[in-house]
């Protein structure tokens, strides 16, 4: 779909023309074309006659032209039409991408202060609008680049902007000016994940920052969602979006340094407690934590007796003296296992 303020442009100066000329978007405007059968006839530098009208389709744009064939040089207009359109196209795209390069460089911290102050102004870009940033990361792209792949599935408000980092990573600039609640974004990034593996397979890894207001502030929610993809991937593997102000534990225990972690963890995490911390049981009591500590319904999701389960949690609390049906303990054995996640490979200290 063309721009729409470049489609304005494009119908201010067409006016001027000795013959009006309209300008039809073959995306936008769809309908009026198979309203006159035309869609499947138009070709790219070929003038089309039909029901008493002319119409040009200019090449490598969506935009087709139209005006009354009975005005004398009707088809020269035309032509002289899509020449000025082409031209403007080309002047659009390119300051298009330098407002794009703009907020590129300023994500990447390469522009700040009076520097990104006056760019901003050149680009007549907004100085001030509350906007996250959600970035999108595809490593599976074979020849193609994840904005490839993005351009033309995402939902754009008109403030909305879709920003080229690299090969496998895409920004979007998401304009929440609107009061948009994270639970909103989140159902935003799902769909989006959902159209993706839909039309091509692929798959996406998104990262969610805070809102900020200045374009400058920008770059410390871009890095919000990369951390949280970082964090994401470490802590919670089977998901795929995450959400920076829904980490914070795991950014937390990601700061603590790896010595430190390893120690913690081996408090309860040893040769002695090994047999008790098996598959089975260590499964029961994610179970238990996802279920918030309700016996009835852990006890049904792993389709074993109430009874059972509370057999397993008297073991863990003999063995170790923290009855994980207390939040507090549940709390301290928590973190205690999440600790393995960024302890890395050291040997733990033996308690």
């Amino acid at each position: 779909m063309a721009d729409r303020h470049l489609q304005e442009r494009m119908e201010s100066i067409l006016a001027r023309l000795s013959i009006p000329v309209t300008v039809i978007d073959r995306e936008y405007d769809a309908h009026t074309l198979q309203g006159t059968h035309l869609a499947e006839q138009l070709e790219d530098g070929l003038v089309i006659e039909q029901n008493g009208s002319k119409y040009f389709s200019v090449p490598k744009t969506h935009i087709v032209l139209s005006c009354s064939a009975s005005d004398p040089g009707a088809e020269n207009v035309l032509k002289l039409a899509s020449e000025l359109v082409a031209t403007l196209s080309n002047v659009n795209d390119a300051y298009t991408e330098n407002s794009y390069d703009v907020y590129r460089r300023a994500l990447r911290g390469e522009l700040t202060g009076s520097e990104l102050e006056a760019l901003s102004h050149e680009h007549q870009l907004p100085s001030e609008l509350e906007r996250c940033v959600l970035v999108f990361h595809i490593v599976q792209t074979d020849q193609e680049r994840a904005y490839d792949l993005l351009k033309d599935i995402t939902p754009l408000q008109d403030k909305d902007v879709l920003v080229d980092m690299d090969r496998h990573t895409v920004v979007l600039l998401k304009d929440v000016s609107e009061d948009d609640e994270m639970d909103d974004l989140t159902q935003f990034a799902q769909a989006l994940q959902e159209t993706l593996m839909g039309e091509t397979a692929h798959q996406m890894t998104i990262g969610i920052g805070r809102s900020r207001r200045t374009i400058e502030e920008l770059r410390e929610s871009y890095m919000e969602a990369r951390r949280a993809i970082e964090v994401g991937r470490t802590f919670k593997p089977e998901d795929s979006i995450y959400v920076y102000n829904r980490l914070i534990l795991e950014r937390f225990l990601m700061e603590l340094p790896q010595d430190i972690s390893a120690y913690y963890h081996s408090l309860l995490f040893n040769r002695k407690n090994q047999r008790l911390f098996n598959e089975e049981m260590l499964y029961t009591i994610d179970m238990f934590f996802k279920k918030d500590l309700n016996l009835s319904d852990t006890a049904r999701q792993l389709y074993i007796h109430r009874n059972t389960l509370v057999y397993r949690l008297d073991k863990v609390q003999k063995q170790i003296g923290l009855d994980l049906r207390s939040f507090e303990d549940a709390v301290t054995f928590k973190i205690l296992m999440e600790l393995k996640k960024v302890s890395g490979e050291r040997t733990p200290h033996k308690s």
